[in-house]
This record gives C-alpha cells, structure tokens and sequence, in this order.
C-alpha cells in the first residue's frame, strides 16, 4: 500500500479562457513550500420531523474552493503570473506591471505522485483566482511569500497534464534577506529588521439558481498595506516615528536581488497609520509602524508598481 508523501505532489497550472472551464495543453509548474487549497459544500439539514428524533438528510449546496500556496519568493515564471494576476495587469510591459483592471481566472491541478496507480489521484481546482499575497522580509532568512486563492469548485481526474518543467529555473535561487535593499523616502539609513507587505483583492463567489457552482463575483479596491521595524536610533529610528505623528507621507522601495533576476516593489506614497515604541525590557528598543499605499496623485503614479526585470 502506497501512502503519499508532501515530497512527491506537483502543483501546476493554466490560465483559463473562460472562468471555470478548465483547459487543455501542458500546464506550468508551480514550486511550493505548502499548500492548503481545499472544496467546501454549505450544508441544509432536512427540517424534515417524523417523530423518532432522526435526522432525515443533509443536503450538499453550494460549492467553493479556498486555500494558500507559501513559497520562498525568487524570479520563478509561475511567482511572477501570480504577481501579475493579484495586481491585474495583462500588459507586463519590459517586467513592470502597476494595479490595473485586468482578471484572469486558472485552473490548477494538484498531483499525488506516489498514488498514480490509483483512480482519481488528480485533483483539479477550476475558476481559481488570485485574492492576496503577503511577503514577509526577516532581518536573517529567506523571503517568505503566500498566495491566497478563490475559486468555483474541485473534481478529481486519473491522470495529469504534466507541467512544462522549463517554467521552473532552478538557478533562480530564493532570495536571502541579505540579497534585499530598502528605502524610506529615498533614504536606507533606517536600520530595518523586517518588513512585511500585504495585497488583497476582496474577491469573492457567487451563486446562482439552478447550479451549485460558484460563479465569478466582485472584486474590490487592490489594497496595499503593510508593517516594519526598525531600531530606535538617533540616526533614523526617532525620525521615522515624527513621519507617523506629522502625518508625512513618503516611498517605500523594495529590491530583492538584481538585474533580470531581481523583483522590486515600489509604494510611491505610503501614508503611516500606526507608530509604536514599546520597551519590553533591556534589550535593543524598536519602532513599529504600519502603512497603507495610495495612488499618488502628483505623477498618476500607481499605489504599487512591481518591477520583475532589473536589468
């Protein structure tokens, strides 16, 4: 009896033409750390009263599909689709895309390898769309991401389409916390010891009668937030809580790597919404602050332009 293993599931995917109709041809592989993605039915108990205190039935309703793909971030095909996806920009102009309208729906398919002799080995996640992303940079270690997926509903299939390895370069190392530069209103003098940023999407499914599948619902506003800290110093640290209490408005500019491998996320206009020294006993004293990205209206500028070709 075979019995899988996390080591051996492969996660690829495709964009679909049409929300929820998965399609045909060799689909991309995605490299992950985890993954959560998940179906879920609504549940109607039967009201039905027959005198013997049995519950009659349970009806399954409607459908929906939730979950997370964690990775380590580096310059990877299937990292940038998603980037491109959650800010909704088709164009990709020279590696840069700015929030847009654009939506694009996937099907993804998840293998179970170590199971390929076995019957609905496959499961095949259809109408799945990209609704956040979170990025955490850490004063020591590794650049840790999370894609937040939706989407209309699961079936399972015997076999997959196997995804095009050349989507992956394996030479595209992760990135170190090491390998990232960040500015404060054009300034690195701020000692940072991590930073974290976040998307979200407010997608969401509907329904409809007649069908227990979830149709393509709204979308929200594309917000931008996000924290820091940084070491209460009198170089930067004192200066970058007055931006809080003076209500000063400034860029954030995050470079990870280099070059045609590198990936940058620019937040022209960051409005400081929280700032905090706290003392929590003799070590190192720290300010934290959250931010919220706007649009920056002086140069049309978009609250957030990713760039994913630094040469």
């Amino acid at each position: 009896m075979a019995i899988q293993s996390g080591q051996n599931v492969k996660l690829s995917i495709k964009e679909e033409s049409a929300y929820g109709t998965a399609p045909a041809g060799n689909y991309s592989v995605i490299p992950f750390k985890s993954v959560s993605l998940s179906l879920a039915k609504t549940n109607h108990e039967s009201a039905v009263i027959t005198g013997d205190r049995e519950v009659q039935d349970v009806i399954m309703g409607a459908h929906s599909v939730t979950g997370d793909i964690s990775f380590d971030l580096s310059n990877q095909p299937a990292y940038v689709e998603g980037l491109r996806a959650i800010v909704g920009d088709d164009a990709l102009s020279g590696g840069v895309m700015n929030i847009g309208l654009v939506r694009q729906s996937y099907s993804i398919q998840q293998a179970f390898v170590d199971l390929a002799s076995v019957n609905d080995n496959v499961h095949k996640y259809v109408g799945m769309e990209y609704n956040t992303f979170s990025m955490t940079v850490p004063a020591d270690g590794l650049v840790e991401c999370t894609f937040g997926l939706i989407g209309s509903t699961m079936t399972t299939e015997n076999a997959e389409f196997d995804g095009t390895e050349a989507d992956y370069t394996d030479a595209n190392n992760p990135y170190h916390s090491s390998d990232v530069a960040i500015t404060l209103g054009g300034s690195s003098t701020a000692i940072i010891t991590d930073l974290s940023l976040n998307i979200d999407n407010g997608l969401a499914t509907t329904n409809k009668v007649g069908s227990n599948l979830a149709q393509q619902g709204g979308i929200g506003k594309c917000r931008v937030t996000g924290s820091l800290t940084a070491h209460f110093d009198t170089t930067a640290g004192a200066a970058q809580l007055e931006k809080f209490v003076a209500n000063t408005k400034e860029a954030i500019v995050v470079t990870c790597g280099s070059g045609s491998t590198g990936i940058s996320f620019t937040m022209a206009e960051v409005v400081y919404t929280t700032g905090a020294v706290e003392v929590g006993g003799e070590g190192l004293v720290s300010v934290s602050m959250e931010f919220t990205a706007i649009y920056k209206d002086s140069n049309n500028t978009s609250a957030l332009v990713i760039d994913t070709d630094l040469s």
